[in-house]
């Protein structure tokens, strides 16, 4: 089943591949007044190869709009401007490596070239990895091999199928999410420490809300320390332990490398002439120019997130609340009234349920694997719904949780030549179909989308 799930995954990101080259020919880009990665005055014609440059351009550069343009300039420049901090470094800082270890073989392509064709064959690579997760996590959950199938089915067509393509981090999120929760449910006598320790560290470094995943290992072992009785207790409380703080330093780590990078006077960062150009273009704070033009090193905890956040989009409470904005509420109410609907119908029947008599908390913790999941997925929805820009709810939503696809593949028939329109399992088909279409033909070509 691995090998069919492998082939369905690879099967749709070479369609969504082929559509987007299609479109990026056929339709004429849009071009906003965004931000675009600065690039040197030879463009994309330094390699030794200029054509061959060119032919990777007009390929892929459909997949490199909006949040790319960030993901590759940190992956070209590191975090030279202040606003790129709103960007987690797991996907950039691999994307980079691997594009540096590609130059040392002698890869006859410019560094802007190769972190373009690196950021999506990385993609697709996870994407592939992160679709047999799921199947793999639905599997251990519900030991249902149709549900599995289709919660992989739909992952591999959900709505926001362009960005789990295009250089951004949902598939690596996803990929590192799935991972996690994969260890978390495995048999207490499977736990494998360094294993969710990894997995806890990728999730948290790869996207702001990855902070949130520390639940699943806590759950899990505090279920098992509350159902069975273990004489190495303390040694397992203990390793649990460092696999969770061993993330946290790592993120501290980071968010040290960071504050030296714009808070302390004294440390100087060498920035090419042309990146030094467009932030003079744009008023874009650069790194290494000390504390002045941020006032988030003056805060008792230096975190820049937040700050970035709400100063350079205007991310905060019900801040995106506003008629002009009609569209892009529009766009993500699918997603958000599908998640609402389902999590309130599960949680509410999981408060109402009348259970035995006899039975102790310790049954109901035992048959209770689910609940965490719906848990955080509920949260992220109330996130979405309340905090961010509006329209990356989709998105956002399809590389975080699971549950999206569980509760989808509950509408779906055994087979898909019992597909019938006019029923749930039709209007989720047209819902994933249109958005797949839609968002691959409109982000390729720099329009707006989720």
């Amino acid at each position: 089943m691995t090998l069919k799930v492998t082939k369905l995954a690879l099967s749709s990101r070479l369609i969504v591949l082929a559509v987007q080259l299609v479109s990026n020919w056929v339709v004429p880009d849009h071009k906003p007044d965004v931000f675009r990665m600065p690039l040197p005055p030879e463009g994309y014609t330094k390699g030794p190869l200029p054509w061959l440059d060119k032919l990777i351009v007009g390929c892929l550069n459909g997949l490199r709009h909006w949040d790319g343009e960030y993901f590759l300039h940190i992956a070209n420049n590191l975090y030279t401007y202040e606003n790129t901090l709103a960007f987690y470094p797991l996907y950039p800082t691999m994307v980079r490596y691997i594009a540096m270890a590609c130059q040392s073989l002698y890869v006859p392509l410019s560094m802007q070239s190769l972190t373009l064709v690196v950021g999506v064959a990385l993609n697709v690579w996870l994407f592939c990895e992160a679709a047999n997760l799921l199947y793999q996590l639905t599997q251990r959950m519900f030991n249902d091999l149709n549900k599995s199938w289709n919660a992989a089915l739909i992952f591999c067509f959900n709505p926001a199928s362009i960005f789990f393509s295009a250089v951004y981090s949902e598939s690596c999120f996803a990929y590192t999410s799935f991972f996690l929760m994969l260890e978390c449910v495995k048999p207490h006598q499977k736990f494998n420490y360094i294993r969710i320790g990894a997995s806890l560290s990728a999730c948290i470094m790869c996207r702001s809300n990855g902070l949130i995943a520390l639940g699943f290992p806590l759950y899990f072992f505090l279920r098992h320390v509350l159902l069975t009785a273990n004489a190495k207790r303390c040694r397992q409380v203990f390793k649990m332990s460092l696999a969770v703080i061993v993330p946290l330093i790592i993120l501290h780590a980071y968010y040290f490398y960071i504050y030296r990078l714009y808070c302390i006077p004294s440390v100087k960062v060498n920035i090419p002439q042309h990146v030094q150009a467009y932030a003079s273009e744009r008023n874009y704070l650069l790194a290494g120019r000390g504390p002045e033009g941020s006032p988030w090193c003056q805060y008792t905890l230096p975190f820049p997130y937040n700050y970035v956040q709400s100063n350079y989009w205007d991310v905060g409470f019900l801040r995106y609340y506003q008629w002009s904005q009609l569209p892009n509420f529009i766009l993500a109410l699918p997603m958000l009234l599908f998640m609402n609907w389902h999590c309130c119908d599960y949680l509410w029947s999981f408060a109402t349920r009348k259970w035995a008599p006899t039975s102790s908390w310790r049954d109901v913790l035992k048959v209770q694997k689910t609940l965490p999941f719906v848990l955080h997925g509920a949260f992220l929805t109330l996130v979405c719904a309340l905090f961010v820009h509006i329209q990356v709810s989709t998105r956002l939503l399809a590389s975080a949780t699971p549950i999206f696809y569980w509760f989808a593949a509950d509408h779906m028939p055994r087979s898909l030549d019992q597909l019938k329109f006019r029923t749930k399992a039709g209007a989720l088909f047209f819902w994933c179909t249109v958005y797949c279409a839609c968002g691959t033909v409109l982000f390729s070509n720099n329009y707006p989308w989720t």
